[in-house]
């Protein structure tokens, strides 16, 4: 098997420690090695150095090869543009397929915290199993919720499809996306629903066959693509056509579209860090429910959390789930339940004139 560890996105949401030029996987928010690097370390049980490779935007590739110096240039995808994770997908399934036929590919996320790596790496091995035996299934890894999260998308688990390596793995009876309290606290109840890790084992093959039958603009690209892969041409096409492609996520292009979807349920004590919200799920709390990571006092001051550089004195007096967030040259303070919308910060910053060195 392959592994694909994606590293392109920009963590909008936990700005403005998260930027353009280094977005959260690039970040310590959990021990002292980055999120990248530590998404790397946890599939080592499993996966050859060889085997492990890394999809990245252009502008993040230096960034990338300066937190894991041991990935060679050969094992760094490069994407010229983001255009989501449909053409992210394809173009590793190309490059992947072209190099390996028949292969195998676990494409994982870069930003997530998975506080039980060792079974999350038999889950692979069971997900593995289960594509080796039913070549056209899709496997998804989808993460046993704790709790009624809107922030998530879901999962519904159908029947049990069949067993690997003594695992159950189920038809994916439906994608829900975000939604309500109530809605997630049925969801939860019920227990016939996962979140959604974004996080799948497929044939690459297999995957731009569906990606013809689904999006066929979008796999005469990839095509044209893969004609050029081992030639002089190849990054001259790449940079050409790669910024045309349909900007699709590949749950919308195939996932939701395909027959062959199964999902692994997987109890990994994991969290994608989206929001600055979701630190204390991963981190200690005092006594009072604060996070507090930087030189904080905190009176009569519950469930907040305080995000500062060393030497940063940062006072909260009556107050409760609060948010406050300093990176040096920019300050956030939210409520807790509306670190959603620090998305909306970096919007309005796109739309002003000096808001670039913010971004």
């Amino acid at each position: 098997m392959k592994f694909v560890i994606r590293a392109g996105g920009i963590g909008t949401r936990l700005w403005p420690f998260s930027r353009r030029q280094k977005p959260k996987q690039f970040h310590a928010l959990v021990g002292d090695r980055s999120m990248l690097q530590t998404a790397v370390d946890r599939i080592g049980s499993i996966a050859k150095a060889e085997d492990v490779y890394v999809s990245t935007g252009a502008t993040l590739a230096k960034g990338v090869s300066q937190q894991l110096p041991d990935l060679t240039s050969n094992r760094l995808i490069v994407e010229p543009a983001l255009r989501n994770t449909g053409p992210a997908v394809g173009l590793e399934c190309v490059l992947l397929e072209a190099a390996f036929p028949g292969c195998v590919v676990a494409s994982l996320g870069s930003d997530h915290h998975i506080g039980k790596p060792e079974e999350f790496c038999r889950l692979l091995e069971v997900a593995e199993a289960a594509v080796d035996a039913n070549p056209d299934e899709l496997v998804l890894i989808g993460v046993k919720p704790w709790r009624a999260e809107t922030g998530f998308g879901y999962i519904q688990k159908g029947e049990v499809f069949h067993e690997a390596n003594g695992e159950p793995v189920y038809r994916v009876g439906g994608f829900k996306e975000k939604p309500d309290a109530a809605t997630a606290e049925s969801y939860v109840s019920s227990g016939d629903y996962l979140w959604n890790s974004n996080m799948f084992v497929w044939r690459a093959a297999r995957v731009l066959e569906l990606i013809e039958e689904f999006e066929p603009d979008l796999h005469a690209g990839l095509m044209e693509i893969k004609a050029a892969v081992g030639t002089d041409a190849q990054q001259s096409t790449l940079e050409r056509v790669y910024p045309r492609l349909k900007e699709i996520a590949i749950d919308n292009a195939v996932l939701e579209r395909a027959e062959w979807v199964a999902v692994v349920e997987a109890d990994i004590d994991w969290s994608d860090i989206g929001s600055w919200g979701a630190l204390a799920d991963v981190l200690p709390v005092d006594e009072h429910g604060n996070l507090v990571s930087a030189d904080a006092i905190t009176v009569d001051t519950t469930g907040s959390t305080v995000y500062a550089p060393d030497g940063k004195l940062v006072a909260l007096i009556g107050v409760d789930n609060l948010v406050v967030v300093d990176s040096g040259d920019a300050l956030l303070i939210v409520p807790k339940d509306e670190v959603q919308r620090v998305r909306e910060i970096v919007d309005k910053l796109g739309d002003r004139e000096d808001g670039g060195k913010y971004l």
